[in-house]
């Protein structure tokens, strides 16, 4: 079965010789123009599946590049409609060492304090330790690169955002171990062309292994209609500091953060009514819409979820 596009070639004749040990054949004439001929088999394959990459990767861009500003204008609407502002940046803050942040959640003084205390600690583990790890496996592999590296560490008001979440009753955690719980504390993403998107995940989820991270979670995501794209979770045995990875294309990251904000609108609605119900039906109709412009990578399929088993004691 052909592999890849199909490449008219000339016919070897006898009147060429070999072109040093490249396995091509030049014109004994020196006929620059007259193309090159593959006569190794194995490089024959790997120019097949070159061309054909390149056309994977300019159909997909194409194809997503056509949708963007129909889904842009889409969103608009959306956004006008509702009356959607920015988020804020942050809450006025009490002067007594607690923290306010929106939709009413606070952390005590104590807990506060806790928490910028943890957050130093895990900042400086990703600075010493996660982050240099992730930049050398990104320099092995020119195609892909990371991405949105200046968002590495999450901000300090969202990571206690989700600390306060995690300690509301009926929880028994302290401030610690809910901060270390949160798996984005630092977090980064990997962005593949589509043609090489399914190898080179796997290929980089092993890089990490092998620089000492443990696995805690995948989540293969690219059958959803509201999500596409792999995300892990892995934890530093060293410091059990839990960070993210994210692996992408370029169309599955720009359309999460084209829908990221109709995702934060509909975790943010805890008391739902009649009136939210519809507009949460719209915000998921509109993420559908834009993931169903996402081009399917080759062979993202055989990606399985996993979840790490919990060892007692």
């Amino acid at each position: 079965m052909a592999v890849g596009v199909e490449r008219s070639e000339q016919p070897e004749s006898s009147d060429r010789r070999p072109d040093g040990d490249t396995g091509l054949r030049a014109d004994r004439n020196g006929d620059q123009d007259r193309p090159l001929v593959l006569t190794d088999p194995e490089r024959r394959v790997a120019e097949q599946l070159r061309y054909r990459d390149i056309v994977v990767n300019h159909e997909a861009a194409h194809a997503w590049d056509q949708a963007v500003p129909e889904l842009q204008g889409v969103w608009e609407k959306i956004k006008t409609k509702y009356g959607y502002t920015e988020r804020s940046v942050s809450v006025a803050q009490p002067a007594d060492g607690s923290w306010r942040g929106e939709g009413d959640r606070k952390l005590d003084s104590a807990q506060n304090a806790e928490v910028d205390r943890g957050y130093e600690r895990i900042r400086e583990v990703g600075e010493r330790t996660i982050i240099p790890a992730l930049r050398a496996v990104e320099a092995e592999d020119p195609t892909r690169r990371l991405a949105g590296f200046e968002h590495r560490f999450k901000g300090l008001d969202r990571l206690k955002e989700k600390v306060a979440d995690l300690l509301e009753p009926p929880s028994k955690l302290t401030a610690t171990d809910a901060l270390y719980a949160v798996s984005d504390a630092v977090r980064c993403t990997y962005m593949y062309p589509d043609a090489s998107y399914g190898r080179g995940v796997l290929n980089d989820i092993e890089q990490l292994k092998s620089r000492g991270f443990e696995l805690d979670k995948l989540k293969n995501t690219w059958t959803s209609d509201q999500y596409k794209g792999i995300n892990t979770q892995w934890v530093d045995p060293a410091s059990e500091v839990r960070f993210e990875v994210q692996f992408h294309t370029r169309a599955s990251l720009e359309a999460k953060e084209l829908s990221h904000k109709a995702y934060e609108r509909i975790r943010s609605i805890t008391e739902p009514t009649p009136e939210t119900d519809l507009e949460a039906g719209e915000l998921e109709g509109f993420q559908s819409t834009v993931n169903a412009k996402v081009p399917i990578p080759p062979n993202v399929s055989v990606i399985d979820d996993y979840r790490r088993e919990k060892r007692d004691g």
